[in-house]
């Protein structure tokens, strides 16, 4: 399948089949992750974000208008991806520290100082790359992941031999000392099989091509509850699947990580629930609250065709989030987190308590009347009591 032209595996993909797209994957998993990295010049978010480019690219493949230029629209998607993960980053510094905790671990676990060294390593080739200018940046990263030719990467970024030719030789002069160590991280990092497995998986949650929204018919349904098992089971393969899908640009694969973070018990999951909370997706948001409710409260549970297991025991920082939710700028948002809060009513807390009696002012009639059945008062808006 490898010899098979671009337009040739979109075609076969489009037909519903994951294996071409695949195919696509290991032939330009290189380029996008030399794309990426070059962006975020972070190797676990590059990552990341090479894997985010691809479950793009297989959703919007539709989209398409021309299956022998795919190589540059991929190259389009790579961009954005990495630099809408980059804005995420910006607005919550603590990402890049969460995700250089995240790869995935080896048949054979290294030394403490092995790692010590390792992540010593990493740390100073990334400030290195950051030295160098974005674009110089890209085209070395390009080159260096895996031995990329000219004629590749040209094609790949839609530029001359000479633009290219300069970009390599400015950064290059930037780098100087460090340029031995930046070329072999870029290729002690790259994307293996592994990546590709992690991405087949992935893909055949979306094989089944369902709507665009959360009201699924039955068959897909089940195929995504078969599919979200899988993932479960798959330990940190599976939550990096569910991490990509939660930097998405779809509002849609988003929707899926909500999910699989909430069906989850591990407290990384609980971490990256915490901020989905934060999604600029009032949507998300939305979600995000009831399944972080269910997992901070022993006697709440959420409604979906899935299994839930024992929830996580309440917590003060947990209960503090959905405070934070109670003034949501929108209102969808708002009241979900305040029939969250309906668990504590009797918990004695004086935040629930003030949280409670601000909702019975909101500009919304919903959540006064959500928060006023809880508290067991009329309703200021309708006047209905309990």
């Amino acid at each position: 399948m490898s010899e098979l032209t671009d337009a040739s595996l979109v075609g076969a993909a489009l037909a519903g089949d994951t294996e071409p797209f695949c195919a696509l994957v290991r032939r330009y998993q290189d380029h996008v992750y030399g794309v990426t990295l070059g962006i975020l010049a972070d190797f676990h978010l590059a990552l990341d974000a090479a894997q985010e480019a691809f479950l793009c690219a297989y959703c919007e493949l539709p989209k398409l208008r021309d299956a022998a230029r795919f190589g540059a629209w991929l190259c389009g998607i790579a961009r954005n991806t990495a630099l809408e993960i980059r804005r995420d980053r910006q607005r919550q510094q603590t990402l890049a520290q969460k995700a250089s905790a995240r790869a995935v671990a080896p048949e054979t676990e290294p030394s403490a100082q092995e790692l010590a060294e390792a992540a010593e390593q990493r740390g100073v080739v990334q400030q290195a790359l950051l030295r160098v200018n974005e674009k110089d940046r890209e085209a070395l990263t390009l080159y260096y992941a895996d031995g990329l030719d000219y004629s590749e990467i040209c094609g790949f970024l839609g530029i001359s031999s000479g633009t290219l030719k300069g970009r390599l030789q400015r950064g290059r002069a930037t780098l100087r000392k460090e340029l031995t160590m930046v070329e072999q991280a870029c290729k002690d990092n790259a994307p293996d099989e592994a990546f590709v497995r992690r991405l087949e998986q992935a893909l055949r949650i979306f094989g089944a091509k369902g709507p665009p929204t959360h009201h699924l018919p039955s068959p897909w349904a089940q195929s995504l509850r078969q599919e979200t098992r899988r993932l479960l089971k798959d330990g940190e393969d599976g939550f990096r699947v569910d991490l990509a899908l939660s930097h998405s640009g779809s509002r849609r694969q988003r929707w899926f990580s909500v999910i699989h973070f909430g069906l989850r018990r591990d407290p990384k999951s609980l971490q990256e629930l915490e901020r989905m909370l934060e999604d600029r997706s009032a949507h998300i948001r939305r979600r995000a609250v009831s399944w972080y409710a269910s997992r901070i409260h022993p006697g709440r549970s959420v409604t979906g065709p899935f299994e839930i297991g024992t929830p996580a025991e309440a917590s003060v920082p947990g209960l503090g989030r959905l405070l934070a939710r109670t003034i949501d700028e929108n209102f969808n948002v708002r009241l979900s987190a305040v029939q969250a809060l309906g668990a504590y009513r009797n918990a004695g807390d004086p935040l629930v308590a003030q949280a409670l009696q601000n909702a019975l002012a909101d500009p919304k009639h919903k959540v006064r009347h959500a928060a006023a059945r809880i508290l067991g008062v009329p309703c200021p808006g309708c006047g209905k009591t309990w």
